[in-house]
């Protein structure tokens, strides 16, 4: 059903012709993912899809940017299918276990769906990325139209300081432009615009109002203009996020079925399964099942769900950074010396100091056991199936130090990762605040190294010095007084460039901006940091409106996770002991009666 509607919506905004050229367009580079270059084998098998299929793998391709056919994409799937069921064959030829067989039959239809959906996945990915994209790329002309009223040099402006969907196709029609194909760039635009508007059509009616910024007569007219683009596209991004919370609620709930409610119900049948229908029941499916196949489902729907998310909630990357430690490696700071320690090494130091009493006591009894008859046997390891705090100790060190190696790995592995990563959090989210204080004083005409300083004296005043904003605002006049840097050099120096200590897309992307405009007059600069602290003012009140509208499903998942899961896991745990210990003694006193039934007969 959603399939037919998102094709009759498709219609609405363009002809077959239209696709066809840009499935096209797209098939005139050469297959360069592993996915593109699969289907470009299967097709040659030439399997054609039903018709209605046909039309909606065409409208997923040509919004995905994959390169390939409807054919090509229907005949892989079938590939695939083809050969993960010979793979099947040949595995139940091996196994005889006949629950893991219907299990591996599974698979090969698993493999067919997810290859015959994934342009459908891109596509929707894409557009989310466009969505997001398209306020940007607003902004972005936005400034430019504030600094030079000319369309072409917008569009320019915004193919060198933004990358994604959109801004791919700017590129494409300006192209197109300079050999000579269209003669002006609104008509270089206009192919691409049926297309955007299946992204977001408020983007292309915000890029029409500023088109239209040309040919107002006044000023004024043009600055009012120019701000009806940008709330514009900021409204209608934030009634799009409420869509975005509502469809992503479901997928968020099963998340909370597969990654915490399906575990506790393991645990609490598991000790059942355990005493009850051991025979029954193969204990290594129930392991592989538990601690494979769930946390890879788990794995699947999350890696989804995160490809989806708005671009408010992606993390910077740090891999620049030059305080990152190396792969694998994390740093230990001992006065002035750093020292690199590797990260595998010291997770199984900890983990065998923990399994020492166990790895001693199993030793011991290892060699016990190869020494003793048989009466001693039986007796030793009737004291060892005994629950008592040595045996529960002895074992639980064994697994404890398993626990601690992986969990130590992981924590050394990100511990110092996230540190830095919420440094930069910290001041993307100062930056607004920090970009207002600036354009006050920038507005009045003040040099950009008397505003930086006088920035910092109000943060002074407020008894901010420790903020994140303060931070960076010290560095960058310290980089224009003592180096003698330009606003640009200071920021972008390749030595002593600020920003590689902050490798914030989003800063950087506004420093660019700032950089562009501090070359015309600090006035204007001070009016557009000012106009992007209103447009960081509003993608913050989205954010946290799409934080407000998740925090039932939020808190329900960390309340249970942090807290209801482990006290079940105890109680299970504790309740399981005594079943045990109920079920020794019963069989002690059964062998007893027996005995004494034996004796009376005697």
């Amino acid at each position: 059903m959603e399939s037919r509607k998102k094709t009759k919506e498709t219609k609405k905004y363009f002809s077959k012709e239209y696709l066809d050229f840009l499935l096209a367009e797209q098939r005139a580079r050469e297959p360069q993912t592993f996915y593109e270059k699969f289907c470009k084998l299967g097709e040659k098998l030439k399997i054609k899809p039903p018709k209605g299929l046909e039309e909606k793998l065409k409208t997923d391709i040509a919004f995905s940017s994959v390169n390939a056919s409807p054919e090509g994409v229907f005949s892989s799937s079938i590939l695939a299918l083809i050969l993960s069921f010979l793979a099947f064959i040949i595995f139940s030829l091996i196994i005889q276990d006949w629950v893991t067989l219907i299990f591996l039959s599974i698979l090969p239809f698993v493999i067919f769906w997810y290859i015959l959906t994934y342009p459908s996945f891109l596509s929707q990915v894409i557009r989310i990325q466009a969505g997001d994209e398209s306020i940007k790329i607003i902004l972005y002309m936005v400034i430019y139209l504030k600094l030079n009223p000319t369309f072409e040099g917008a569009v320019n402006f915004v193919t060198t300081h933004i990358s994604g969907p959109i801004t791919n196709d700017m590129k494409k029609a300006i192209w197109d432009l300079q050999v000579g194909k269209y003669t002006t760039v609104e008509e270089a635009l206009s192919k691409y615009m049926p297309k955007w508007a299946i992204w977001n059509e408020d983007f292309v009616r915000s890029l029409n109002l500023l088109y239209g910024t040309l040919r107002e007569a006044t000023e004024e007219r043009r600055e009012e203009t120019l701000r009806k683009a940008l709330s514009y596209i900021l409204e209608s991004t934030h009634e799009r996020m409420k869509i975005y919370v509502e469809e992503i609620s479901s997928p968020l709930m099963l998340i909370h079925l597969f990654g915490i409610m399906l575990p506790a119900l393991g645990i609490v049948m598991f000790p059942m399964v355990a005493i009850f229908l051991h025979q029954q029941v193969n204990v290594t499916q129930l392991i592989l099942g538990y601690t494979v196949l769930l946390p890879l489902l788990n794995l699947f729907f999350i890696y989804r769900i995160l490809k989806k998310r708005p671009g408010a909630f992606i993390s910077p990357d740090i891999s620049k950074h030059p305080d990152l430690p190396r792969e694998n490696f994390f740093v230990l700071k001992i006065a002035s010396f750093k020292l690199y320690i590797p990260i595998i090494f010291f997770s199984l130091l900890i983990g065998l100091l923990i399994m020492l009493p166990g790895i001693f006591h199993f030793v011991d009894l290892a060699t016990s056991l190869s020494v003793a008859s048989d009466t001693v046997k039986e007796t030793i390891l009737r004291k060892e199936a005994e629950m008592s705090f040595e045996n529960l100790l002895s074992t639980f060190s064994i697994t404890a130090g398993f626990a601690a190696m992986v969990i130590s790995y992981f924590y050394l592995r990100s511990f110092q990762r996230i540190k830095i990563r919420n440094q930069i959090k910290n001041i993307e989210d100062e930056f607004r605040t920090g970009l207002v204080t600036l354009g006050n004083f920038l507005s009045e005409g003040m040099p950009i190294e008397v505003a930086i300083n006088k920035s910092l004296e109000e943060y002074q005043k407020l008894g901010m010095q420790k903020r994140a904003i303060h931070s960076f605002l010290t560095k960058l006049l310290i980089n224009i007084r003592n180096f003698g840097m330009t606003f640009r050099r200071a920021l972008f120096d390749e030595k002593h460039g600020l920003l590689k200590y902050y490798p914030s897309r989003l800063i950087e992307d506004i420093m660019k901006v700032l950089s562009d405009a501090s070359e015309k007059s600090t006035i204007l600069l001070g009016v557009i940091a000012r106009t992007i602290a209103n447009y960081l003012d509003n993608v913050h009140a989205i954010e946290l409106k799409i934080r407000e509208l998740l925090e039932d499903t939020r808190s329900a998942i960390r309340l249970q996770a942090s807290f209801v899961v482990p006290l079940i896991c105890g109680i299970i745990g504790s309740l399981t002991i005594f079943i045990i210990n109920v079920l020794r003694i019963l069989a002690d006193k059964l062998a007893e009666i027996e005995k004494s039934l034996g004796l009376g007969v005697l």
